[in-house]
């Protein structure tokens, strides 16, 4: 359209000013139209935002219907000194706008690359303006002072609008809708690039009607209105294209501005100091002060990174690289003596982790690693290895040292910690290897360290031991247990045993247990205590468990098929079955395989699965609500026994083997009774486990116990003994006579 009148206008220079400002004014009612919508439509301050603007556009829109009155009475391309002035008037608005929308984007502080783009494009806009526009005015042009001043307002308030307008393009991003704001801000700036032209080509006396400036101005108008229109339509929106111009313009705008600068200064260098030369001496010392700057972070930057790279961020200790370099230092400069590795790892510290949080257990770690600092003072290497493991390495080292070291550690781990209104004692164990009597490279001295400190834990924690060649070979043992663990259920290396539960009084079969049994192919018969604790370590417990449910479930079945009447079956479920959160899907699949009564399957769990009470409590319920008994087994040796009892739905309490050795103490037979008298009180069973003697059966049968097992009626063993007990059974008056 813009283009098309200039052509039907030809040479008739007023033709084509009135044909410019209709297109104005149809631009400007377009935009008043959709910016008033938008201010009705704005919520908390923005709408001061959209009502200034607005009001801008309004007061635009007057100065142009007066420009067409003059137009239309004088046939005069003059421009009116009303117009004008509102022309003016309509700046300051659209300035006032940008102020108002910064205030309601809040901005607080700029990121330091933003703000040095801001200050560079400004700097490159003031110097052009200053050159081009403001000295031109006042030097060429022959007007009155006033017209010069209101000369002079436009170029400052366009520098204002661009100024306002830049820090609010790299604001954008904090507006609801960015695409609406950047069609504001590039309206603007196509307006102040604008003015610039028209007040450059003014001071000059060189400005012509439907020239560049006017293009401008009418493509601003109309961006402007555009703006109004997306912010107020419920469903379209801005071309993506918007977005993408504004992401790469960001990082490359301030430095276009300096090459134009750069361009115009080589174009107008006289050989004198002018406001485009000083402008760009700033800009390249700014930029080379941003690049020292830049030089100076990335230095700091590399420092913190190497410092990171070998040291634990939490306590501020060495790490594990930081350790393997100082250990493999002093075993290379330290050939004619003594060198010992000591690993610390902390008792039960995953406790306290799910019972106070995560922060309490760092509080902890903190603590404790200034505890160990104390201790070895600044000259012995201390480092955190991740986890609750730190280590220590000892130069010029003797068996003494080492003890000395390590008891003073223990005894000052003794000191409770304070967190929380709780007072809280962490122990440890450690595992001490020495070079070169114990090995010669990192890898072993680590590894026989992490023996022997595992030996500690199995000992009882709390406590030291050093690495030696009985140790050696428990290692060797230890490691060929847990790896061929993975292959022995597909080997079929196990096989469930079954122990008699008997009536005391009578020695009837009221039950049995599955235990579980492996018979290596190389190492012969390895105990349950010896591999359940790895499975439960590696995971494997949880193939393995499912594998003994299941085995167990059919085995009961099956002797139900033989003829043999329905006997219960219990079967011990670990903390880590618990903790999958599969076990009720898994026994409601082994009931439905092997068709067996869910009363006829007992669950034997440990006072552990407490650990996580709410789950474990959810689990039981849902056992118990598919008719599956639940026992409590080795009760007693936990602290929160009562609690379990009072709290799960369980039928039946095991009275631990601990309990049954010591019978012939008065005191232990006064607990036992109590225990029994506390289960018949609550409508529990009770079966005492681990019965070896006449002695211990006959007082627990004064006690009043009904229920036990142990090696006095029969050890476990296989499903066909069990079966050929059962066909010969005798009446349940008549005793039976289990061989041991």
């Amino acid at each position: 359209m813009f283009y098309g009148w200039r052509l039907y206008s030809g040479d008739n220079s007023w033709l084509l000013a009135i044909g410019i400002n209709m297109q104005h004014i149809l631009g400007l009612v377009f935009a008043n139209v959709f910016t008033f919508r938008a201010f009705k439509r704005s919520k908390n301050q923005e709408w001061k935002f959209w009502f200034t603007l607005n009001l801008g556009l309004f007061i635009y829109l007057l100065a142009n219907l007066f420009w067409m009155v003059f137009l239309v009475q004088r046939e005069s391309l003059i421009l009116s000194d009303t117009a004008y002035s509102l022309w003016l008037t309509a700046y300051a608005l659209f300035l006032s706008s940008l102020i108002n929308w910064l205030k309601w984007a809040k901005p607080n502080t700029f990121k330091g690359v933003y703000l040095f783009n801001i200050i560079v494009f400004m700097i490159t806009a003031a110097s052009i303006s200053l050159h081009f526009l403001i000295e031109p005015i006042i030097t060429l042009s022959n007007s009155s002072m006033w017209k010069i001043i209101t000369m002079l307002a436009f170029p400052i308030i366009d520098l204002s609008l661009l100024f306002l307008s830049v820090i609010t393009y790299y604001l954008i991003h904090k507006d609801t809708d960015k695409r609406v704001m950047l069609l504001i801000v590039s309206g603007i700036f196509l307006h102040t690039m604008a003015d610039s032209y028209a007040v450059y080509s003014g001071a000059l006396e060189q400005y012509t009607r439907g020239g560049l400036s006017d293009f401008l101005w009418l493509s601003s108008i109309w961006l402007i209105g555009l703006a109004g229109y997306y912010m107020t339509a419920d469903r379209d929106e801005p071309s993506k294209s918007f977005e993408k111009t504004y992401e790469q313009m960001t990082g490359i705008l301030p430095y276009i501005s300096t090459v134009v600068l750069m361009l115009l200064v080589l174009e107008s260098y006289q050989w004198d100091l002018n406001t485009l030369i000083l402008g760009l001496i700033i800009i390249v010392v700014m930029i080379i002060a941003r690049q020292l700057h830049i030089l100076k972070e990335n230095n700091q930057l590399i420092d913190e990174y190497r410092h990171l790279a070998y040291h634990d961020p939490l306590t501020g200790l060495s790490n594990r690289e930081s350790f393997e370099e100082q250990m493999n230092s002093e075993m290379e400069n330290n050939e004619n003596s003594l060198t010992a590795l000591l690993l610390i790892d902390l008792d039960r510290f995953k406790v306290v982790n799910d019972t106070l949080g995560h922060q309490a257990g760092d509080y902890i770690l903190v603590k404790i690693s200034e505890y160990l600092q104390q201790i070895l003072g600044s000259d012995t290497p201390l480092f955190r290895l991740g986890g609750d493991e730190f280590t220590i390495i000892l130069s010029d080292a003797t068996v003494e040292k080492c003890e000395r070291v390590a008891g003073t550690i223990l005894e000052t781990f003794q000191k409770p910690f304070a967190i929380y209104d709780h007072e809280i004692i962490v122990t440890a164990s450690m595992g001490i290897s020495m070079y070169p009597d114990h090995g010669e490279t990192f890898e072993k001295l680590f590894r026989f360290a992490d023996a022997a400190m595992y030996l500690a834990k199995e000992g009882g924690k709390n406590g030291y031991r050093f690495y030696n060649d009985d140790l050696n070979q428990k290692m060797l043992r230890r490691m060929r247990i847990e790896s061929d663990l993975r292959k022995a259920l597909e080997e079929e290396q196990f096989e469930v045993y079954y122990q008699p539960k008997v009536e005391l009084k009578t020695k009837k079969i009221i039950g049995m247990e599955a235990l579980l049994r492996w018979q290596h192919p190389e190492l012969g018969w390895i105990s349950p205590a010896e591999f359940i604790p790895i499975a439960e370590e590696n995971g494997q417990i949880i193939s393995i468990g499912e594998w003994v449910l299941k085995t167990a479930c059919l085995q009961s079945k099956r002797w139900q098929h033989d003829g043999l009447s329905p006997t219960n079956i219990s079967v011990n479920v670990s903390v880590r079955q618990f903790q999958q959160g599969t076990l009720l899907t898994l026994v409601k699949e082994a009931l439905q395989e092997a068709e067996l009564v869910p009363s006829l399957l007992e669950i034997e769990v440990t006072e552990s699965i407490m650990q996580n009470t709410k789950e474990s409590t959810e689990i039981i319920r849902g056992l118990r609500d598919l008719g599956v008994q639940i026992s409590i087994d080795d009760f007693g040796t936990g602290y929160s026994s009562l609690y379990i009892i009072n709290q799960l739905p369980i039928d039946t309490i095991k009275l631990d083997k601990t309990f049954i050795d010591d019978m012939k103490s008065v005191d232990q037979q006064a607990m036992v009774r109590t225990i029994v008298d506390l289960g018949m009180n609550m409508k529990l069973k009770v079966v005492a486990e681990g019965i070896e003697t006449d002695y211990q059966l006959n007082k627990l049968i004064e006690a009043k116990c009904e229920y036990g097992q142990g090696y006095l009626f029969s050890k476990a063993v296989r499903a066909e003994e069990i079966e050929n007990l059962l066909q010969e059974a005798p009446e349940p008056d008549t005793q039976l006579a289990l061989s041991h």
